[in-house]
């Protein structure tokens, strides 16, 4: 028993007894590192989105009602009539803008929230139509245009989503939708055999509108501050309606007003909005949780840096196919017409002729564009969607339409962010902005030829009857144009690129947009460093002006694929 004292004693004192350096000498026992940060939706984001909206099948309805008739004829039910129908018209068009919104992970998979967004809308459409309505002596000759634009487009919405992997959310939403709403119209029309004659009837009229939208979409995580977004909404504004100032019929050689009409147009503004954006998180709103969730799939990069000039030089081919209206001297010509169509009905290729250059240091570029291209149409793939207004009868007018177009472009972009897939280290995503100006010349040249055509003095017409030219002439602008770039590059040397911009604005046209879409593919022949492409290329426009009390101007796009060979250096 004491032995054993002894040697406990023993032991207690040699611990007491190391020295200090000895005891520095052991392992010392570590701290367990920190678990890494959480992925939260949580935070306070803002955000900009671009994409595309079309119509519900909702059509442009147009009546019309007889106030009073005091001839002899009994026109006034035809004329009533005449103005009466409905057309169908499209109501579509490419929109960019930006949204505010915060969410809020309230467990480890759902997510509520709230967002606001607006966007500005190149969307509209219309259409017209002519009737010939019998009256117990003689007839009722009439035509009109309507038009729709959806100038504007914004919701407040709330979001309830579901994070299917702690960086890819699923969402449901719905809220209050509003825009700014346009709806005009233009009737005219022939009471015949007698010399009744209408001017013609225009009315405009611009409203905010208020109604309600529903969709889905889905989220990713590029980062911790950083996602991308796909989103459809169904919206219903409501409906414009259009009091259009009396439909009135004078005599022209009395002067008198025997018949007066009372004319209204009224649509729905409803649709579908398909479109994709990016938000970024403020980090003040994001809390610090911690925990063993995944982290994101993407990591940022650095912007390349500045090490001098590196240029592209790029001719290429586009191949355009057209869908649109031209409106020269007040009449509107369809000019719809495939690639195929183009060749099969003219005498020279369709095709434009274009080079583009682009010089790049660091984040910084800068580009030009210029494209030529000479269009033909003729015969079924052209016709006049309305007649003349002041056409006693007419059966049909078809001809010859000639478009010119030469396109210019200049600007100057800057390299906003760069990401890079963490399971594809050899490849990276980039996002741009650009700035510029483009410069657009249309020259337009028309020969129609009428079936059956009779008082015709107002329009001009060279010759009644056979082969009549309605005109020449051209339209040019000058657009202000912002735009988003997307590069992606799956390896060096193969690369996908997506731009798209509006401009416009009613500084130059009343609204432009294109979009592009490529794939790049770099090669070296004989020791150039060279490029091949292959891609889509889309453009419209929309531009009016005013003429000798006549209006001209084009509504149209034009695209098709794209392709050529360029050299880097």
């Amino acid at each position: 028993m004491l032995k054993r004292f002894k040697a406990r004693f023993l032991l207690a004192a040699s611990v007491l007894l190391v020295s200090p350096a000895v005891a520095a000498d052991l392992p010392a026992k570590k701290a367990p590192p920190s678990a890494p940060p959480v992925f939260t939706w949580t935070g306070l984001y803002v955000g900009m989105n671009a994409g595309y909206t079309f119509a519900a099948s909702d059509p442009i309805n147009l009546s019309s009602a007889n106030l009073f008739d005091n001839t002899l004829l009994n026109f006034g039910p035809a004329s009533a009539l005449g103005a009466t129908g409905t057309v169908r018209a499209r109501l579509d068009g490419f929109f960019f803008g930006g949204q505010i919104g915060y969410n809020w992970q309230f467990s480890e998979r759902f997510v509520a929230g709230v967002e606001a967004d607006i966007q500005g809308a190149g969307v509209r459409g219309g259409n017209g139509q002519v009737s010939i309505w019998p009256a117990p002596f003689g007839f009722a000759a009439t035509s009109f245009k309507v038009n729709r634009q959806l100038e504007n487009l914004g919701t407040v919405r709330a979001r309830l989503g579901y994070a299917a992997t702690p960086t890819i959310m699923a969402y449901v939403t719905g809220g209050f939708a509003y825009g700014g709403a346009n709806l005009s119209g233009a009737v005219t029309q022939a009471l015949r055999p007698s010399t009744l004659t209408s001017d013609t009837v225009r009315g405009d009229h611009y409203d905010m509108l208020a109604g309600w939208t529903v969709g889905a979409g889905a989220e990713m995580a590029l980062g911790r501050n950083l996602s991308a977004k796909l989103e459809y909404l169904y919206y219903d504004l409501g409906e414009l309606w259009l009091g259009n100032p009396s439909l009135a019929h004078r005599n022209a050689l009395l002067g008198a007003t025997p018949i007066v009409d009372a004319t209204y147009a009224h649509t729905r503004f409803a649709g579908h909005v398909v479109r994709t954006g990016l938000n970024y998180r403020f980090d003040s709103t994001i809390p610090e949780t911690h925990g063993s969730a995944a982290s994101p799939q993407f990591a940022a990069l650095e912007r390349p840096k500045y090490e001098g000039w590196r240029w592209l030089a790029m001719p290429y081919v586009w191949v355009i196919n057209m869908n649109g209206t031209m409106l020269l001297r007040n009449e509107t010509v369809a000019a719809d017409a495939t690639f195929i169509d183009a060749i099969a009905k003219s005498s020279s290729f369709p095709l434009a002729f274009m080079g583009r250059v682009e010089t790049s240091n660091g984040p910084f570029f800068a580009y030009g564009d210029l494209a030529w291209a000479r269009i033909r149409f003729a015969g079924s793939t052209l016709s006049l969607r309305s007649p003349i207004a002041d056409l006693a009868v007419a059966a049909s007018v078809s001809g010859h339409l000639r478009q010119t177009v030469a396109i210019g472009e200049a600007g100057f972009g800057y390299e906003l962010a760069r990401f890079k897939l963490l399971s594809a280290p050899a490849s990276f995503t980039a996002f741009d902005a650009y700035a510029g100006l483009r410069y657009a010349n249309i020259g337009l040249n028309l020969n129609a030829s009428a079936v059956a055509a009779a008082n015709l003095p107002l329009l001009g017409v060279e010759q009644i009857g056979g082969r009549s030219v309605i005109g020449s002439g051209a339209l040019w602008w000058i657009d202000p144009v912002i735009g988003v770039r997307m590069r992606h590059s799956f390896a060096p040397g193969s690369q996908f690129e997506a731009r798209a911009d509006i401009g416009g604005f009613g500084a130059g046209s009343k609204f432009s947009w294109q979009f592009y879409g490529g794939y790049n593919y770099d090669f070296q022949f004989n020791g150039m460093n060279l490029t091949g492409l292959i891609g889509y290329r889309a453009l419209g426009m929309d531009f009016a002006k005013w003429a000798d009390g006549r209006q001209n101007g084009i509504n149209a796009v034009m695209h098709g694929p794209v392709t050529g060979v360029g050299m880097k250096f």
